[in-house]
């Protein structure tokens, strides 16, 4: 079996330097107080914190997710992978999952601030520091499967189609791609879920990021070359009316929304945001608002 290692990119004058084995780069940080209290990076433009909170978060939103979702991999695999790569891997779950679960394949999950080797971590799984907005640190061809999910708050708008590129780029021909994100997409929305809608929708675009790049992934796909395009939406009732996905999925938002509550002050005061948020599952339950997240997957075409 070929090493994690045999998958990284050569060094090429001008690209950006990988990071060396098990050592990721250094990420610059600060409390920044008497503005932000939370952890944030300020080397790269993610709007979300960087703390033990949403790393709690992260972890039951990935429950929340494969509660509805019920498998890691929605691409159609034809054969065993030799290889998957998990962009913006976060805590790391789905990637030990998938190293637990393909204990054959080769799994590598990279992230501006990779996650701990845990004693549970299969041996086939690696993490690696990479920032995609940077490059990938790989060569071309190099996975059976690449995914990525939830970045919608990390990747700004006139980024995307140069990572889609990328991620194409770094999959094997015949290789599958599955990007998975959301925004405000609501069914039953009541007037307060539509008003914290319009306000994230605006505050999203005024800082640059698309709210609704999950509607726009299939395009970015197209247009890297990408074929056999199809899009999964799965639709989750919030609370209790959604079961266990539901209620995991409240906690997510409601916990989103709290973590993005300094950032927001510059569209409404910190008391209003909070009332509303607290008022948000009330309002859910009444209507059986459900929430949306959206799955696309790609094929890389074959060798012709």
């Amino acid at each position: 079996m070929m090493p994690f290692w045999g998958l990284l990119r050569r060094k090429r004058p001008g690209a950006p330097a990988p990071a060396s084995q098990a050592q990721r780069e250094p990420s610059s940080e600060q409390e920044r107080p008497g503005r932000l209290q939370r952890r944030y990076l300020d080397d790269v433009p993610y709007l979300l914190p960087k703390d033990e909170a949403e790393i709690d978060r992260l972890n039951f939103q990935h429950y929340a997710l494969m509660s509805v979702q019920k498998v890691h991999i929605v691409a159609p695999l034809e054969s065993y992978p030799r290889a998957i790569l998990d962009v913006g891997c976060g805590t790391g779950l789905w990637a030990r999952e998938v190293g637990h679960r393909l204990p054959s394949c080769r799994v590598v999950g990279v992230d501006v601030e990779p996650p701990e080797r845990l004693p549970t971590t299969p041996v086939n799984v690696q993490f690696l520091y990479s920032d995609v907005l940077k490059g990938l640190p790989f060569e071309d061809n190099s996975f059976d499967l690449v995914h990525q999910r939830l970045l919608i708050s990390a990747i700004p708008s006139r980024s995307w189609s140069a990572v889609v590129r990328e991620l194409v780029r770094v999959t094997r021909p015949g290789g599958w791609l599955q990007l998975t994100e959301t925004g405000g997409y609501y069914h039953r929305p009541g007037p307060l879920s539509l008003r914290v809608s319009g306000l994230l929708d605006r505050a999203f675009e005024r800082w640059g990021f698309d709210p609704y790049i999950a509607e726009h992934l299939p395009m970015y796909l197209q247009q890297a070359g990408a074929v056999e395009i199809e899009k999964y939406v799965y639709s989750v009732v919030l609370g209790e009316g959604g079961g266990q996905g539901g209620r995991l999925l409240q906690k997510d938002l409601l916990a989103l929304l709290q973590a993005l509550s300094e950032r927001m002050a510059s569209l409404i005061s910190g008391e209003e945001w909070r009332r509303m948020i607290e008022a948000l599952p009330a309002e859910w339950a009444t209507h059986q608002t459900a929430f949306q997240f959206h799955v696309t997957v790609g094929r890389k075409p074959g060798p012709s």
